[in-house]
């Protein structure tokens, strides 16, 4: 039955009916809410097919963008004018037409036809000067001789839903009102604000609907420059007031601007992500840094840091000076070594909402109870981490970094928010890479077809290609450094030496000499002592080092194979592995430290195997202690030695930890070898001792005697025009090298001398700074030589000293640039040049050529014996005894490499000064525009913002196409890049169909649980309580808890793994242990709190992504 009502259900849809009148009518006459484009081109058949037809269109809304959908308002501002609500008008069609909605292949068809219909007047636009919620969509009808006129009128705004789909209410009359339907449109008609009628208007609308929309047409270089502006924009920041640059100034520092942009950034990257990671190379001013956000941000907060970086009492070092100064008196420092006691404090007293760590790669380790004391203590507070060292970690250490601040399987700064599934694939990549770098060539054939098999998988090629492994390599840490980029705030000298902004602020840095190189002799004996330290006796077991470590590794003597353990088992083994590889590689360090400190570790080696051997003798049982195995990752390794001598001696008097694992020996696989290699290493330790007793290598020491030689030689030196006699800082990395070189120098140095180690008191640190700090407001020149530990490369200015004199090879790069830049900074400049010294070995009588050629080999012996605790090389690097000393001797700067960001910024720059006008036009580009050009293959890469710039690309030739697949910007760069002259080319075919596929990003990810995974066992333990729970009263009061658990383990992965394993390990079965099952839920209630998953998810915060532009590249 015919029916005036049109619904959109069946066959009533209105856009069919519209279709249908616009064919047979004369004029169109439309009253709607909105000129909605989407609504006009499902009219576009209509249109196209009535070549005489006008239409009038009376705009009665406005449209704004409300949680990034298009929604009508009505503008009641009744002050404005004709001019400025015209204006309002075209802004409001401008971001109508950028929207999701016109993004297809049919707008890009039919916008040109509505141009033309807007030339030739048949399109006339008015806008109602008061709002208007009707619909009319009137018609005059020249064919049907009845109906002259009708009109639809109801619920449907011209929009694609309202003609198609949605659910509408609309009626269609012809018998009745017209004419009062007519009258009522022509008045608004009349009083409306012209459009399309005025030249300049008309013009204008058609300017912003070519130049404004995504319908613009760009050249290929205008994508390019705008894919560089949009890059170095989204590193956003937020404007801090003037008062900040004057408080720098009361306290005495320079407000340097590179400075104040950080302090900017960070605020605008918390903002995003709730923490920040500012990881400036040494001497450019972390800590001024980090107080001034924290002082910008206004809320209380506490400072984590090492204990000889917190201060002194009188507030004059240290943080505590620092948060002094800033006026963060209500501030709190405490030591990395006292987390459990902050947890507690921390959450005794809840108004703590900021969270500074200090030296914040210390915490690279999940799986330690350091971490999750920290995780706790950083619980839904804002975290602002200083290291700077955050890419010199394996993918997992960075993921411990980022879990601090960011929910894992709820993260923002990638495009998929699951970063606990990307950095597991990290992971496995990085070691397989590392695995083959080091044993592709391999002697051992076990270790040589373990690297093929990986590279194998990697590459699905039989034999191996490293020239392709050092390229993954580098394509992996490309993609490392994008996902860390967003939260990563890193600049180093030759960042700011380059940066047009910054240049002018770091004239006053020194330059840095070549290392010099001062050569020990050794005698043909000693030499091949040295060697056979390093080779045979601590040298890897596969590869018949001597040391045997059983001590350390008792699982592998226990179990009968090392096939196929259990996930638990398995990971037993690898703690036990780690620690054993630490000691081993301890010993050498220790050894080309200098003797007097390996003399002092073997013989506390050999006490404390004597010490465990006493106690299986005495027992028959072994203990481990567990807290050394974590502390390997967070602790100095002076530290550890110490902590191991002690917890011996514990162990020996029956008084040690009832929490470790007691070791049966009846129970044993390999009982007698695991007594027969402690025998054995003691056997080591004394033919050592012997050996240098017997050479005296101690008291007659071949280095210590250069060294004495060397540095009278310096301070005898007259000094340059214009400097002060140059001081020298002595670095070594223990403090029993520093005790062993003090009884070398005190005798031929006397009061000129000052040795520092261990914990500094607070008369230490001021003679430091009035001796060796040319900023101190109290000058003194008491001392000519410092001799210290390592922890004097961290919070101290040392510009006083002309000369670093790295007394052991620093082996990680990152020790030697903060050893120089305590004497390198740029407060203020004492030295033109600064030099750095490396200590070799050599044999007596050599040449100079001959000495390096010695020195390469057995430096090379003892980086092969460190793998990877040796970062010397980069994983896609092969090691060479050439390169590594190459490595050892070049100058920290060429350590440094200009940031990704300050080569975008320079090319940016040169490129807008090259064309004049263009960064001015950039700024009126429209979202979502699209260009073609020449490219070596067919792809297309779309960049589209979600707080910063990701790239998505896709390659496709003929049938074989590609998924889509990210890409750093620095990856996708080059396929972008190219000259003013490149011409546009006509979009493929293909194009919108890769489009479609491209934009789509995989939003919420959740991947299975794997089987033998920490997360597995802890998850399914936690499903046993929760069953268990129903039919137990005091379990049942934990309910809740459990359930938020079990919440968080599967989509949000806020527990490090060291809880998750305290959860793993819960006895669910046994009910002699129900008491210790209760008392541990309770605990971890306790500390993570019942709802601090709540609060986890009330800080997260919804992102939406803008597509820029799309650039597609044709092989021609």
């Amino acid at each position: 039955m015919a029916t005036n009502f049109i619904t959109n259900e069946a066959d009533k849809a209105l856009k069919e009916r519209l279709i249908e009148l616009i064919e047979g009518s004369d004029e169109l006459k439309f009253l709607v809410g909105f000129f909605y484009f989407s609504g006009l081109h499902e009219l576009y058949e209509g249109l196209k097919n009535n070549p005489t037809v006008t239409l009038k269109v009376l705009v009665g809304m406005n449209v704004d963008k409300l949680n990034y959908n298009l929604v009508e308002y009505a503008d009641d501002d009744q002050t404005a004018s004709n001019n400025q609500k015209l204006d309002k008008y075209f802004k409001d069609l401008q971001q109508s037409l950028t929207s999701e909605d016109f993004d297809t292949s049919t707008f890009y068809e039919q916008v040109g036809f509505f141009i033309d219909l807007i030339k030739q007047d048949r399109l006339i636009v008015r806008k109602t000067k008061e709002p208007n919620h009707a619909k009319i969509y009137f018609f005059f009808d020249k064919d049907n001789r009845n109906k002259k006129k009708l009109f639809i009128t109801g619920s449907s705004n011209l929009t694609r839903p309202a003609l198609t789909t949605q659910a509408e209410f609309n009626v269609e009359i012809s018998d009745y009102g017209t004419e009062e339907t007519e009258k009522y449109f022509d008045e608004l008609w009349e009083d409306a604000i012209k459009i399309t009628e005025k030249d300049e208007v008309k013009k204008r609308l058609i300017s912003v609907i070519e130049s404004g929309t995504m319908a613009r047409k760009v050249t290929p270089f205008e994508a390019y420059t705008l894919a560089l502006k949009t890059y170095l924009d989204s590193f956003k920041r937020q404007k801090v007031g003037s008062s900040l640059p004057d408080l720098l100034r009361y306290h005495g520092y320079t407000p340097y601007r590179y400075q104040l942009d950080a302090v900017e950034q960070a605020l605008a990257i918390i903002k995003d992500y709730n923490g920040v990671i500012i990881a400036d190379v040494v001497g450019l001013g972390k800590t001024i840094i980090a107080c001034a956000v924290a002082r910008e941000l206004r809320k209380r907060g506490l400072v984590i840091c090492p204990p000889n970086l917190m201060g002194d009492r009188n507030k004059k070092s240290g943080w505590s000076m620092y948060l002094e100064q800033f006026g963060l008196t209500d501030w709190e420092v405490r030591s990395v070594g006292d987390l459990e006691d902050t947890a507690e404090y921390v959450q005794r007293f809840d108004d703590f909402e900021v969270v500074i760590i200090d030296e914040a790669h210390r915490f690279r380790n999940q799986d330690t109870k350091d971490y999750e004391f920290l995780k706790n203590i950083c619980r839904n507070k804002i975290v602002i981490m200083l290291t700077a060292t955050p890419f010199n970690n394996r993918p997992s250490d960075i993921l411990s970094l980022l879990k601090l601040f960011i929910t894992p399987k709820k993260s923002s700064i990638t495009l998929e928010n699951n970063l606990v599934s990307r950095f597991r694939s990290y992971q496995i990549v990085f070691e397989r890479l590392s695995y083959i770098s080091r044993y592709s060539n391999s002697p051992f054939p076990s270790n040589r077809n373990r690297a093929l098999s990986y590279y194998e998988g990697l590459f699905g090629e039989p034999s191996v290609d490293l020239s392709k492994v050092k390229q993954r390599s580098r394509y992996l840490a490309s993609e490392i450094r994008d996902v860390i980029e967003p939260v990563t705030i890193r600049r180093n000298r030759l960042d700011l030496q380059n940066n047009p902004i910054y240049k002018d602020e770091v004239k006053q840095l020194s330059k840095i000499a070549d290392p010099e190189e001062w050569y020990f002799e050794l005698t043909e004996e000693q030499s091949a002592f040295y060697d056979q330290i390093i080779q045979d006796y601590f040298g890897a077991p596969e590869e018949g080092g001597r040391f045997k470590g059983a001590i350390y590794r008792p699982f592998e003597y226990e179990t009968e194979t090392l096939e196929d353990l259990e996930r638990e088992e398995n990971f037993e083994f690898i703690q036990q592995r780690n620690l054993y590889d630490f000691m081993r590689r301890l010993m050498v360090m220790r050894f080309e430290s200098s003797f007097g400190s390996f003399d002092q570790s073997i013989r506390r080696f050999k006490n404390i195997t004597e010490h465990a051997l006493e106690f299986i003798q005495k027992t028959n049982k072994f203990i481990l202690d567990r807290s050394l195995l974590e502390k390997i990752y967070s602790k100095d390794e002076e530290d550890i030695e110490e902590e191991l001598k002690t917890f011996s001696e514990k162990l020996l008097n029956g008084n040690y930890p009832k929490n470790n694992r007691i070791y049966e020996l009846n129970k044993f696989a390999k009982k007698d070898e695991f007594i027969a290699d402690i025998h054995s290493d003691l056997l080591l330790f004394d033919e050592i001792i012997a050996k240098l007793d017997e050479m005296d290598l101690v008291a007659n020491d071949p280095k210590g005697n250069c060294l004495v030689k060397h540095v009278q030689e310096v301070l005898s030196q007259t000094p340059k025009p214009g400097e002060p006699k140059r001081k020298v800082v002595i670095f070594s990395q223990y403090k029993d090298t520093v005790e062993h070189l003090q009884n070398k120098l005190a005798p031929v140095f006397e009061e000129r001398l000052l040795v520092v180690s261990g914990n500094l008191s607070s008369r230490a640190i001021d003679q430091i700074n009035r001796n060796f700090d040319a900023s101190a407001q109290k000058q003194e020149d008491k001392f000519d030589i410092m001799l210290s530990t390592d922890r004097l490369s961290e919070g101290f200015n040392l510009n006083r000293a002309g000369m670093v004199i790295n007394y052991d090879i620093p082996w990680n790069p990152v020790r030697v640039i903060q050893r120089v830049g305590r004497i390198n900074r740029i407060s203020k400049k004492v030295f033109d040049e600064l030099y750095i010294v490396n200590f070799f070995p050599t044999e007596k009588g050599a040449t100079e050529v001959k000495s390096r050629e010695i020195a390469q080999n057995k430096m090379f012996l003892i980086h092969n014996v460190l793998g990877e605790d040796a970062k010397i090389f980069d994983v896609d690097e092969e090691p060479t005894p050439s390169g590594l000393f190459e490595r050892l001797t070049q100058s920290p700067d060429e350590l440094e490499e200009e940031s990704f960001y300050t080569k975008v910024l320079k090319l940016y720059q040169q490129l807008t000064e090259s064309h004049p006008g263009l960064a001015e036009e950039l700024e009126r580009f429209p979202l979502r525009v699209k260009v073609a050009k020449a490219g070596a293959e067919n792809e297309l890469l779309v960049l589209m913002r979600k707080n910063r710039l990701f790239i998505q690309a896709k390659a496709y030739n003929g049938e074989q196409d590609s998924q889509p697949y990210p890409l750093s910007f620095e990856q996708a760069l080059p396929h972008i890049a190219c000259d003013f002259e490149e011409p546009a080319l006509p979009l493929s075919d293909a194009f919108w169909q890769h489009y479609q596929q491209t934009k789509e990003i995989v939003g919420e990810t959740r991947e299975p649980l794997s089987p033998n995974s920490i997360e597995a066992k802890a998850y399914y333990n936690l499903k046993t309580l929760l069953n268990l729970a129903k039919r137990d009263e005091d379990l049942a009061k934990y309910m809740q808890f459990i359930e938020t658990l079990l919440e968080d383990i599967k989509d949000y992965a806020t527990l490090p793994d060291y809880t998750l394993r305290r959860i793993a390990n819960l006895e669910t079965t046994n009910n002699d242990k129900r008491a210790k099952l209760l008392t541990e839920i309770k605990q971890l209630k306790v500390e993570l709190g019942e709802d601090y998953l709540e609060k986890e998810k009330e800080q997260l915060k919804q992102t939406h992504k803008e597509i820029i532009i799309a650039v597609e590249n044709q092989v021609l």
